[in-house]
């Protein structure tokens, strides 16, 4: 019977300045060549997965859901319209909140933002969705500026966030939360705090149902791996539900089990205990 595996990447496929381990990317393979469909799931825009695409995949869910692609088709994609575009960029300068905003082939972000992510320290306890965009080459995430955007508009899936108060979230919270799925990554940095916000409707658990749908699965066939609050719907929607060793102990009370961490090969030995790799 085939399964259907979903990979988050930041903190569960890899880590900074890591790519993904020898024993990992065996167990992707192994997994697919013995009839089962490995895809990843992540935060990331299409822009984003591209350093990945050499590993193997079925398919990608990127921008949390806002977009899916299976066997190099695309099969969904959603955006913010403008109305609720502008509404999120007005309340987040007004609160000094830096931003960026993530399209499928490339990423608009402030030279503020840009600048406050390389000023920190890559050991600074900082949560692996940041820890990513301080390690990650420019070049892959094709960023560009909000000048640029402003020239040429596209469509915007999600957007993510940065600032050093909490109290700067206080209003962006109270006047997104009815429209987006606000999300604030619960491991910090010393100095600052991060989250995304997702236009409610999309999430990671819908887009895994509409891929298994088309694939003509069942959800109980799904497995998950995650580590972070913006892996939520994904582990909440899968049947075998794994949170990293490395994750967030509030994900974790939602997991069926825990694996080992990220650095210790956690979905190799994962795969392996359910025989998928044999």
């Amino acid at each position: 019977m085939s399964r259907i595996i979903f990979l988050d990447i930041d903190g569960t496929l890899t880590m900074p300045d890591m790519g993904v381990s020898d024993k990992v990317i065996w167990a992707i393979n192994k997994a697919r060549e013995n009839g089962h469909y490995v895809f990843i799931c992540s935060g990331r825009n299409r822009a984003g997965v591209k350093s990945l695409e050499y590993i193997g995949f079925d398919g990608l869910i990127c921008s949390a859901g806002g977009y899916i692609e299976v066997n190099g088709q695309k099969i969904y994609e959603s955006a913010l319209s403008d109305e609720k575009l502008k509404l999120a960029r007005d309340v987040f300068d007004r609160n000094h909140v830096y931003y960026n905003m993530e399209a499928t082939h490339m990423t608009f972000q402030s030279k503020e933002m840009s600048e406050l992510f390389v000023s920190q320290r890559i050991n600074d306890n900082m949560n692996s969705e940041l820890q990513r965009m301080l390690s990650e080459e420019k070049d892959m995430f094709n960023i560009h500026s909000f000048e640029e955007y402003e020239q040429n508009p596209v469509p915007i899936q999600k957007m993510s966030f940065i600032c050093q108060n909490i109290s700067q979230l206080d209003e962006p919270k109270a006047v997104l939360s009815n429209d987006f799925n606000f999300v604030i990554h619960d491991i910090f940095s010393a100095k600052t705090i991060n989250g995304e916000i997702i236009i409610k409707g999309t999430d990671k658990g819908k887009a895994i149902h509409q891929v298994v749908d088309y694939l003509g699965l069942s959800m109980e066939d799904t497995i998950g791996f995650g580590d972070s609050m913006n892996d939520l719907q994904m582990i909440q929607a899968c049947h075998h539900a794994v949170v990293m060793g490395n994750g967030s102990s509030e994900l974790k009370q939602y997991a069926t089990t825990v694996c080992e961490s990220v650095k210790e090969d956690g979905i190799y030995h994962e795969l392996e205990r359910l025989g998928l790799i044999r």
